[in-house]
């Protein structure tokens, strides 16, 4: 008996214990309730107004406190209104650079920052980060030979852009005044004149002789205005060291520079007294084109003969002599040709003649002298170097045709000097069109020998009576 009421004060203390910390626990609940909403009411979020509206209008249904913040339990923030990235990607930024919004574009270019970013993760971007870095670094370590090769390629670039197109336009007109005036904009105490030098006889070494004299030319008119002494020296010094890459597309570099050299000693560019501009070579030359190219100079200095250093190229720049030089020129040309008959020895002088506009000449001066020969050979010899010209078009239609309209215009001059030309004239425009050298449009206009009616004594007295 005593037992089972033992047992029962037992279970009712433990159901008492149990009911006691149910109490507690509601009175625990019941207090975080009051500290959540204590805490919401202290976070007030301002009611979004429209600019037109009272600023003493409150959003009905929307509970505010007394300085009209709506409460944070109540508000209800819209995923419209939030600018950042909804698809739990990217680093947070907002949307569209910052230029969104309803029914706008956005920023420009915000299209493919946003793919950017969707795409980027963070393994990415430290990979990013990473390769900046290295780059930095990179380009904070280069040796200082790399940014030598780099400020020298920048110069070739600004060469490109801002000194061939007036050196291609010298080459045109000749005009070297023209030429320092353009070069006085450009500051080539800090640039250096010698690289100026290496880049315009760079230049006329991929060209004709004319070219190179012109060049010349421009490097003595150029001396004291644009280019100072050490210049000289500087620019020739970097062509020679650069023999091995020139000699690649030019296998005469290593002569054509030694004339250079020597024709800029000759107009007094580069002090030689004593010898000692060679002087300096002399033991120190490892390179065999280099060599062969002061050996150059040197010897054309050593003549003596500054006239013939003067004409050193053997091609004055033809387009601006005068025009009886260049007829006399064309005539040594046409007598060597028939002692020779060497057709392509004749090219070979027309073309470093550089007047293609002039040669209607040489056709006039061709077949006047072939009437004065007045041989079948040399009409022969005429014939056949017509129409190797015409063929390789060293001598256009146009030049073609106006040298024949010339002669056709003095053939009474040329008569005085050959009685027959009237007699060989037909005959050798026959055998012209028969070779389609020439066509009937210009044989059409050939002159013909005017006859006198010769009349008796008799019939010129009766016609005087009448």
């Amino acid at each position: 008996m005593s037992s089972s009421t033992a047992e029962k004060a037992e279970v009712d203390a433990l159901i008492a214990q149990l009911g006691s910390s149910r109490d507690d626990d509601r009175k625990t609940s019941t207090n975080n309730n009051a500290s959540v909403d204590a805490n919401a009411e202290r976070k007030r979020v301002p009611i979004r107004r429209n600019s037109g509206s009272n600023s003493g209008t409150q959003v009905v249904g929307s509970p505010t406190d007394v300085h009209g913040h709506l409460l944070q339990k109540n508000a209800k923030i819209s995923k419209k209104y939030n600018r950042k990235s909804r698809q739990g990607k990217g680093r947070g930024l907002a949307k569209k650079g910052g230029g969104g919004g309803g029914y706008t574009w956005g920023a420009l270019g915000s299209e493919l920052l946003e793919e950017y970013n969707e795409d980027l993760d963070e393994d990415d971007l430290a990979d990013l980060q990473y390769n900046q870095a290295k780059a930095k670094h990179l380009a904070e370590s280069q040796n200082p030979p790399s940014e030598s090769k780099s400020t020298k390629l920048e110069l070739i670039e600004s060469m490109e852009k801002d000194v061939k197109p007036l050196i291609d336009e010298y080459f045109v007109n000749g005009d070297a005044n023209d030429v320092a005036q353009c070069l006085r904009k450009f500051d080539f105490k800090q640039q250096g004149g010698g690289e100026l030098i290496s880049y315009i006889v760079t230049m006329s070494l991929e060209k004709s002789n004319v070219h190179r004299e012109l060049i010349s030319r421009l490097l003595h008119d150029l001396n004291g205005i644009i280019l100072r002494p050490n210049d000289y020296i500087s620019g020739f010094n970097s062509l020679l060291e650069s023999l091995n890459d020139l000699s690649l597309d030019n296998p005469e570099c290593s002569s054509d520079l030694g004339k250079f050299i020597a024709r800029s000693v000759a107009d007094k560019c580069i002090d030689n007294t004593g010898g000692k501009y060679f002087d300096q070579y002399k033991g120190n030359v490892k390179c065999a084109k280099m060599q062969a190219a002061l050996d150059k100079a040197e010897t054309l200095v050593s003549i003596g003969d500054f006239y013939f250093l003067n004409n050193v190229w053997n091609a004055q720049s033809s387009g601006f002599r005068p025009v009886r030089e260049l007829a006399d020129r064309m005539n040594v040309i046409i007598h060597e040709y028939y002692d020779s008959g060497d057709s392509d020895e004749t090219i070979r002088c027309l073309k470093e003649l550089n007047v293609p506009h002039f040669f209607h000449e040489f056709v006039y001066e061709l077949i006047d002298f072939c009437f004065e020969k007045n041989t079948e050979r040399g009409q022969q010899l005429t014939i056949s170097l017509l129409e190797t010209l015409t063929k390789s078009a060293v001598i256009t239609y146009d030049q073609l045709k106006t040298g024949m309209l010339r002669l056709f215009d003095d053939i009474d001059d040329i008569q005085l000097d050959v009685p027959n030309v009237y007699d060989q004239l037909p005959t050798l425009l026959k055998q012209l069109e028969e070779k389609k050298i020439l066509n009937h449009d210009i044989t059409s206009n050939a002159p013909q020998k005017g006859r006198k009616r010769i009349t008796s004594e008799g019939e010129s007295t009766k016609h005087g009576k009448e």
